[in-house]
């Protein structure tokens, strides 16, 4: 029988055994006043954590069930901030014993192709100490470690925190900005009648830009909530707090703009693709109604009867098609004058 497993062994807590290895930890940076941050080894977690200056930045794998129980203790975190990190995933902002915590949007990390696909970053942040927690690779936060390896300054964890929620911001832009071109192709096509069915990429539009205002909007109610001023944080985290909610609010803006354009271009192109069928049908009712009197004509000459005229001589035939040429001008004619339109 295996021996009892101890707290200790089980999450490898710093200052015990084994601190060479954390559970879950994907990485962890400290930096310093002044100086750019700088990766952290697992061994010097404690000794970073237990400092006076400067910040220190904890990322975890939420899939690994024993990085829930090492943050809690390594980090001292109140029980609000455990919960939000141990898998609440709506988006959410709270406060508790000096302790922002939530669950915030960024993109899914591909490395592929440009994902647009949503996750969540599971956030515990102070001046000093930001801790996040993911269960999918996101773009933001490993866009903001390779920013930090080359040498960007971020004076609070406060800031650390705004720097992903701006690197989401971002992305999100850029997504954005291919939206917008695909749009003004479709646009572009429809004003020159270069007609082509488009909705397939109307629909790409679509759904990005409704994927995207959910969460964002979500962000936006969440960081412009005044109840926030009773949190008695310091003034640089209320600016910081302000400024992600103006950058949200204008995101999601440019969201709504990006979906009410492409439902109107939908709109637009459903609109011409009928009137280009209703085109197309007039143009065979039309046809098929100027065939009908030589029809008329070749139906009655068709039939197997005595006494049908032109049966004698060698003209005959020169003479029902007359007559059915003048069958046809005749009921043109007729149209005409009954001021239907014959163009399309």
């Amino acid at each position: 029988m295996l021996p009892p497993m101890n707290e200790a062994r089980l999450f490898n807590l710093p200052g015990h055994q084994n601190v060479d290895r954390v559970p879950g930890l994907v990485f962890a940076y400290r930096s310093l006043p002044g100086q750019p941050a700088t990766a952290l080894a697992p061994k010097d977690i404690e000794a970073a954590l237990a400092a006076d200056e400067g910040w220190v930045w904890l990322h975890v794998d939420l899939v690994d069930q024993r990085a829930h129980g090492w943050v809690g203790h390594a980090c001292r975190l109140p029980n609000a901030s455990r919960a939000i990190l141990e898998g609440h995933d709506s988006l959410v902002l709270g406060h508790e014993d000096g302790v922002v915590h939530g669950v915030s949007a960024d993109m899914h990390k591909d490395i592929e192709r440009r994902s647009s696909t949503i996750g969540r970053l599971h956030f515990a942040v102070t001046e000093r100490l930001l801790v996040t927690g993911r269960r999918h690779s996101l773009e933001g936060v490993d866009q903001l470690r390779h920013a930090l390896g080359d040498g960007l300054k971020l004076a609070t964890a406060f800031e650390l925190f705004e720097a992903i929620v701006g690197a989401f911001c971002k992305n999100t832009g850029l997504r954005l900005a291919e939206a917008t071109r695909q749009l003004d192709e479709v646009e572009d096509n429809l004003v020159t009648e270069r007609l082509s069915d488009e909705r397939r990429r109307l629909k790409e539009v679509r759904r990005l830009a409704v994927s995207l205002h959910r969460p964002v909007s979500g962000m936006v109610a969440l960081f412009e909530d005044e109840d926030r001023e009773e949190w008695q944080l310091s003034p640089i985290a209320h600016a910081v707090l302000r400024r992600l909610s103006t950058r949200l609010e204008r995101l999601d803006r440019e969201i709504v703009m990006i979906n009410d354009r492409a439902r109107l271009l939908q709109e637009e192109m459903a609109a011409e693709l009928a009137d280009e069928s209703n085109r197309s049908l007039k143009a065979m009712a039309v046809m098929s109604a100027l065939l009908l009197p030589g029809t008329l004509v070749v139906g009655v000459f068709g039939m197997n009867t005595a006494g049908l005229p032109f049966t004698q001589g060698g003209s005959g035939f020169w003479w029902a098609v007359a007559l059915g040429i003048g069958a046809t001008a005749l009921f043109y004619w007729l149209l005409r004058r009954a001021g239907v339109s014959l163009r399309f």
